[in-house]
């Protein structure tokens, strides 16, 4: 075997290929049963618990049996694997498939007339062929999947959206080749995200550090404590979740912001303290604005306008304006990126994840396999082009702003609703809009976004020195693998447990949010909503100026990342760690400067792994013992 600590071996990738089984059925099981949602989150909690004990077990055998113990580009391989698997069976990806996928035929009736609205628009080979059998023991449950009527009728539709997602997931890898350079080296963006990661890579002494093990105490007997209130209630409860602090707000103005809610999440903590101190500001200063804007307009009388102050449409507007800025710092790259390809020159491309010309010819073929797709479901080409287009340009500015700095971004601005709010319905007709409301699946919520998680292990890869091509031919291995695993999971779980029987967390809300959209649509057709559309408009501008700002201004405090953070919905949950972050940090700064920064560090890595361990370490109490249990983030649908 290849004893070099840049290899990506087979060994790594076969271990990866297990671990990932394992991992995809854990998140599915967890998150469908027992909500424990731990993939709406910026960074995996099951990844990096992995690592972890991945890293213990590898500390434990350098002491013992060096010679079998992990090199860095092994655990890199294994962890990049376990990201991608993760980000495809998530909360957000393959979880919100299997809720769309045969909800119009369960839940239509003769009062909401989909049968007659819509159903001739769906492809027959987009669902099993709907029969009552097929359909009352996927949501009943009772049966078994391994029954010949049940495996013929899902074989087209795993092998259609098994392929469709594999192209996507490809075409990602081609985007992150193309601008990888330009990011990595040129800019040098910070990707705080990883550091956590890295360092249990890199510092073979990363667990002897005491100050981690603190930061890792405090959150781990916090976690302790009330996951065994949730077993014992005699034990007491201490608060590190939500606070819905605006329900004390009772009269208008002030109701118009009764939502509003504060968190002492540690992990989010920790996270928060690698962020940039710009950002981190940002984030809750324009929450604050937002929440004010709120009480404004109620005050004002402008609350009754529908929407108003639009913070949706403003959101959308303003990840639109990221990735132009995106893509305008990245221009020259670019450029220079198409004359490689077209020169014939391979010197300058031998440490990327593959050749310019393949990743544009790749991506280029990849879209004309989503056209032909989407084309012979029944989209027009003015349609695809559309939807696809924003998709990508989403994509592009959540994969940039994770790469600078590694924030959540639950972003709720869908291309169908934003090519209805501009041109209206009538213009794309039943066909489009249905198609594009089956695709809601994967265009719903970016938190999980596979574009990010697959380029940050490049970067972990550049820090390490790891073969990134083949890091890259690992991570398509594994998404191929979590793909087929993931389908038999929920299938084989809808089937025995019963989607509306026993999955006490079927994301029905994504299928229902769907069609009942699609049938508003379709029943009462609108025009394009032109106040919607203005705001949209302003989010842009409103973006590009903060950008011009804080370009020409070095004293300017606001960063244009934080506007459209701060006016969507993921922000809610982390405004007040971000200000409890940004504090400590700006404190540390300024009191011991960034020697004491640094000496901090290993603390606040501690406060993530701490609660991470632990919440993990319930989680598969959780699965044995098949009852609910605490999560570190969301628990069983209460907040506490």
């Amino acid at each position: 075997m290849d004893t070099s600590p840049t290899v990506v071996t087979w060994r790594s990738i076969l271990i990866g290929l297990f671990l990932l089984t394992l991992n995809v059925y854990w998140v599915t099981v967890t998150e469908m049963k027992y909500r424990a949602e731990a993939t709406a989150l910026p960074i995996f909690l099951y990844p990096v618990f992995i690592l972890f004990c991945l890293v213990v077990s590898n500390y434990l055998l350098s002491k013992f049996w060096s010679s079998i113990q992990l090199l860095p580009s092994e655990l890199l391989t294994i962890y990049a694997m376990l990201v991608v698997s993760t980000s495809i069976a998530s909360y957000g990806m393959l979880q919100d498939l299997f809720a769309l996928i045969v909800h119009p035929y369960w839940f239509a009736t003769e009062e909401n007339e989909w049968k007659e609205l819509f159903f001739h628009y769906i492809p027959s080979w987009f669902t099993p062929e709907p029969t009552e059998t097929i359909l009352t023991e996927y949501y009943q449950g009772n049966s078994s999947f391994y029954q010949k009527k049940h495996l013929s009728a899902w074989l087209k539709p795993i092998l259609v959206w098994t392929g469709f997602t594999l192209v996507l997931l490809f075409m990602f890898h081609c985007l992150n080749t193309l601008v990888r350079k330009q990011w990595v080296h040129t800019e040098r963006l910070a990707f705080p995200i990883i550091q956590l990661p890295i360092a249990m890579l890199q510092s073979p002494n990363f667990l002897r550090h005491r100050l981690l093990w603190l930061g890792f105490a405090i959150p781990a007997v916090l976690d302790l404590i009330n996951g065994l209130h949730v077993l014992f209630p005699v034990v007491p409860y201490l608060h590190l979740k939500l606070h819905f602090v605006g329900q004390k707000f009772l009269e208008k103005p002030w109701s118009a912001m009764s939502d509003t809610k504060i968190s002492f999440y540690p992990f989010m903590v920790g996270l928060g303290f690698f962020l940039p101190v710009d950002l981190s500001f940002t984030c809750w200063f324009f929450f604050l604005i937002r929440q004010f804007t709120r009480v404004l307009s109620s005050y004002l009388g402008a609350a009754h306008l529908p929407g108003f102050p639009y913070f949706n449409e403003q959101s959308a507007g303003a990840w639109l304006g990221i990735c132009f800025i995106a893509l305008w710092l990245t221009r020259r790259h670019l450029v220079y990126v198409f004359r490689t390809a077209i020169s014939y020159k391979s010197s300058s491309e031998a440490d990327e994840p593959m050749r310019y010309r393949a990743a544009i010819i790749g991506f280029l073929g990849g879209f004309l396999f989503l056209s032909v797709f989407s084309y012979h479901a029944g989209m027009n080409l003015k349609a695809i082009s559309i939807f696809f287009a924003i998709y990508f340009f989403i994509a592009v500015a959540i994969t940039r702003l994770r790469a600078e700095f590694g924030t959540p971004h639950g972003i709720f601005n869908h291309p169908t609703e934003m090519m209805v709010t501009v041109f209206g319905t009538a213009v794309w007709g039943g066909h489009n809009l249905t198609v594009m409301s089956f695709y809601h699946w994967f265009n719903r919520s970016y938190r999980s976004h596979a574009m990010p998680n697959q380029f940050e292990p490049l970067k972990m890869a550049e820090v390490i020195g790891c073969n990134t091509r083949r890091l890259v031919i690992a991570m398509m291995i594994g998404s191929l693998v979590a793909l087929i695993v993931s389908m038999w999971t929920n299938l084989d779980m809808m089937y025995r447990d019963g989607a509306l029987a026993q999955v006490s967390f079927f994301k029905i809300w994504v299928a229902e949010t769907a069609f009942n959209r699609l049938e508003n649509w379709l029943y009462h057709p609108t025009p394009p909503d032109t106040p919607r559309t203005v705001f949209m408009c302003l989010g842009i501008v409103l973006t590009l100026i903060l950008h011009i700002l804080r370009t020409h201004f070095y004293w300017w405090p606001l960063h244009p990342a934080g506007y459209p953070l701060a006016v969507s919905f993921a922000i809610d949950y982390f405004w007040f760690t971000f200000f409890i972050s940004w504090f400590l940090k700006t404190l540390i700064l300024k009191s011991s400067g960034v020697k004491g920064y640094q000496r901090a560090i290993p603390f606040f890595f501690g406060l993530i792994l701490g609660d991470f361990v632990v919440g993990a370490l319930w989680m598969v109490f959780g699965v044995l013992t098949q009852q609910q249990v605490y999560m570190i983030y969301l628990n069983g649908g209460t907040w506490y």
